[in-house]
């Protein structure tokens, strides 16, 4: 038994392994549970808030974001904010697209619009609305974004450039309407507000696409095509022009780039364009960076309005902004200032304001002068024109500063106007008339002229006795005269033929002589009786004289009239 036991095998004792199988399932679940987590937390986008005035058709969970038709995002919320007006919706976006959120990223809500730009959105009637992105420069992404009522008309990525224009009013110019470059569709409208510094100015932005943004310089004209336009010419045709139907229906600007004398300069940051009413406003120039200075006009301003011409040997440099009527508290001082604007363009060919401003003040060094002209006797209607002077070269000006001219504007000099000048001209003739009639009154009147008039009858009177006692005499040697000539006809027949003529006419001369002498008898005879003072020719005389004096009164009167109101000759007072 002993040894049976001995035979038997010795056990073998070992350590029992610590690992069992069974953990390998635990820790497969929660490596498969890690890596779920880091998935869920790894592809987790960026939670942000969109505001929107209404959430129509936006649902939780459904309503994708997209940007390039590309989901990028999906809505995860919808709320209102506390005061109940706007929606907030809480969006959440893909990883890939969160680092391109930036302060300018933009969102709005895609659905079908019917306008008079167009229709858009059509796709979402069948697949549903959705909010659409524009990322915009990259930068720290916010919390929460204003979302568009209205799509954009210019995303980030469209190539082209940005453009101000800025016009007095808007007409029919909105938001989409079309730009336009030789009848080409190169542009439109993308936003308009009311310049802040001055609030009678709209600043309009408009977007050109490339390549035509590179035809845009820095002398380049836009200007306003909306509607018709309609011209008459002067043999009585009509014209009619109009760029487009969209730009009848819903207005447009287009624009050229002219070639001129200043070089073709490239545009910067700054740069801020007229928009102008027409396309022959826009060749005029009369829009722009302007100089603004005040006048003083000592004569009537009757016809000068606000908007009048401001003109330099016929070309139209400005414009009259404001008249006003200012009494010195102190002296009871009447001033009439009158504020004008020079555009820059108009004197400078780069338009620039430096350049312009210098071009004055040496005009104005050389003598030039406003002057108040006459545009219209119809009207009365008068306008501001530059002027040299005769005295110009001896009467140097200067621009005086504005803190001279009493006002925030610098002061030009000005001179009478022609209507002045011709009716202080009229009226010294008129005196000098006057003055020569009452000489001419003394004159005849004097007891001198009367005597010399006697001396002169009697001086004639003697003439003609003298002449009819040496007639006969005369006669008689005509008579021998005539004989010898008979005498001579046989020496030289030719010789007779020239004198016989010749005595002929001496006879019928001194028979006109003598009848003269009788009239001038009888002239001075007259002439003796008209010169008495009871004579009828003298009180012919003097009512001669007092109506011409009451006529140079009555153009003395007629003169000051057409000073103060020119067009009273056709209408009358």
């Amino acid at each position: 038994m002993s040894e049976d036991l001995e035979t038997l095998p010795l056990a073998q004792i070992e350590e029992e392994s610590r690992f069992s199988l069974i953990w390998i399932i635990p820790l497969v679940a929660f490596l498969v549970g890690g890596w779920l987590v880091y998935k869920v937390y790894s592809e987790k986008g960026e939670v942000i808030t969109i505001t929107f005035e209404s959430a129509e058709g936006i649902e939780v969970k459904k309503t994708p974001v997209r940007f390039k038709d590309v989901t990028v995002g999906k809505v995860t919320d919808l709320k209102l904010d506390t005061h109940l007006n706007k929606v907030l919706v809480e969006a959440e976006i893909a990883p890939f697209m969160a680092r391109h959120l930036g302060p300018k990223t933009r969102f709005w809500t895609v659905r079908p619009r019917v306008s008079v730009q167009g229709v858009s959105g059509l796709t979402t009637l069948l697949s549903g609305i959705y909010i659409g992105m524009d990322p915009g420069p990259e930068g720290d992404a916010l919390s929460v974004y204003e979302g568009l009522e209205n799509p954009p008309r210019v995303t980030s990525y469209t190539q082209g450039s940005t453009f101000t224009v800025q016009a007095d009013k808007l007409g029919s110019l909105d938001i989409g309407s079309p730009v336009y470059y030789r009848q080409i569709n190169v542009g439109e409208v993308v936003k308009y507000v009311l310049n802040e510094k001055d609030k009678d100015t709209i600043d309009i932005t408009i977007f050109i696409k490339e390549p035509y943004n590179k035809i845009v310089r820095r002398n380049s004209l836009f200007w306003n095509i909306s509607g018709l336009d309609v011209e008459l010419s002067p043999s009585g045709g009509v014209k009619v022009r109009m760029e487009s139907l969209s730009s009848l229906l819903i207005g447009g600007i287009t624009f050229e780039t002219p070639q001129t004398l200043s070089r073709s300069l490239p545009i910067n940051d700054d740069t801020v364009f007229p928009l102008y009413e027409t396309r022959d406003a826009a060749k005029e120039k009369n829009k722009g960076a302007r100089l603004f200075y005040v006048m003083y006009f000592d004569e009537s301003l009757r016809g000068l309005t606000i908007g009048a011409p401001v003109e330099y040997r016929g070309i139209p440099i400005g414009k009259v902004e404001d008249i006003q009527l200012n009494v010195e508290e102190f002296n009871d001082d009447i001033k009439i200032p009158v504020l004008i604007s020079i555009y820059a363009e108009k004197l400078s060919i780069d338009g620039d304001i430096d350049d312009a401003t210098d071009i004055i003040n040496s005009l104005v060094a050389k003598g030039m002068r406003g002057q108040l002209t006459t545009s219209n006797l119809l009207t009365g209607a008068q306008f501001i024109s530059f002027v040299f002077p005769e005295d110009a070269a001896q009467n140097p000006g200067e621009v005086k500063a504005s803190s001279e001219s009493g006002l925030a504007y610098a002061e030009l000099p000005t001179t009478s106007g022609l209507t002045t000048m011709l009716a202080q001209n009229a009226t010294e003739i008129m005196h000098e008339i006057h003055e020569g009639i009452v000489d001419a009154r003394k004159l005849i009147n004097s007891p001198d002229v009367r005597s010399s008039t006697r001396d002169i009858a009697s001086i004639l009177n003697n003439v003609s006795v003298l002449l009819k006692e040496i007639k006969p005499e005369i006669v008689a040697s005509i008579e021998d005269l005539s004989g010898t000539l008979k005498n001579t006809r046989q020496i030289s027949g030719k010789f007779n033929q020239q004198a016989m003529p010749l005595a002929r006419q001496l006879n019928s001369t001194l028979k006109r002589l003598d009848s003269a002498l009788v009239e001038a008898k009888k002239t001075l005879a007259s002439a003796d009786n008209a010169l008495n003072e009871d004579s009828g020719l003298q009180y012919e005389l003097r009512l001669l004289i007092e109506e011409v004096s009451e006529a140079a009164n009555s153009f003395t009167v007629l003169a000051n009239t057409l000073q103060r109101k020119p067009n009273s000759v056709i209408f009358g007072k």
